[in-house]
């Protein structure tokens, strides 16, 4: 569960929030809503490094797709019979 500090008073120490941060990502709240949220930079890291493997996936993915259309017009077949052999699960 992700730790939450209020900065109603805006009171926030500055050391606590690091502190805080070193152990989880923290959500700042201001009149009781989400203002923020605040990470360590090994948190961010592994964020923006799920990042790039997902995008790296996804382009992946739509290249492999796109070679699947390529052959399919290759043999001939049409949208409607390349759709449904992709529907087929057997």
């Amino acid at each position: 569960m992700m730790r939450t500090l209020s900065n109603d008073a805006g009171q926030i120490k500055l050391r606590e929030l690091i502190e805080a941060v070193r152990n989880e990502p923290v959500t700042v709240l201001e009149n009781g809503e989400p203002v923020a949220v605040v990470l360590s930079p090994t948190e961010f890291d592994r964020l923006e490094e799920q990042d790039r493997i997902r995008r790296e996936a996804k382009a992946r993915l739509r290249r492999t797709i796109l070679l699947i259309q390529q052959e399919a017009v290759e043999r001939g077949l049409t949208d409607a019979e390349l759709e449904r052999l992709m529907a087929d699960e057997s």
